[in-house]
């Protein structure tokens, strides 16, 4: 998704967004097995279906985990470009242009 009036650190920021998404898309399959008709009844013993489960939550908790570290290493930097961009203008003489 790239958006030409905007800088790539804005882009980043909406493609990380968008791969979070990916959280959602767990709950999405997860709720599938759980409420749907087509998988009740005896498809899977309860031990398999509990084991299943779960094993859908860590999944979710672990993007969870990986995406919030993500984040926050995106806001770092985020931090950093615009203190970088800062000291720029800072030291640049020459007025900015008008558009």
């Amino acid at each position: 998704m790239k958006t030409s009036n905007f800088s790539p650190i804005f882009d980043l920021e909406q493609e990380i967004l968008q791969c979070w998404h990916v959280t959602d898309d767990i709950d999405m399959v997860t709720a599938h097995f759980v409420d749907s008709k087509e998988w009740a009844g005896d498809h899977f013993s309860a031990e398999a279906c509990d084991a299943m489960m779960n094993k859908y939550f860590a999944l979710k908790e672990l993007y969870d985990l990986r995406f919030n570290k993500l984040w926050e290493t995106f806001e770092k930097v985020c931090k950093e470009h615009h203190r970088r961009g800062n000291l720029l203008k800072d030291l640049d003489p020459t007025p900015p242009e008008r558009l």
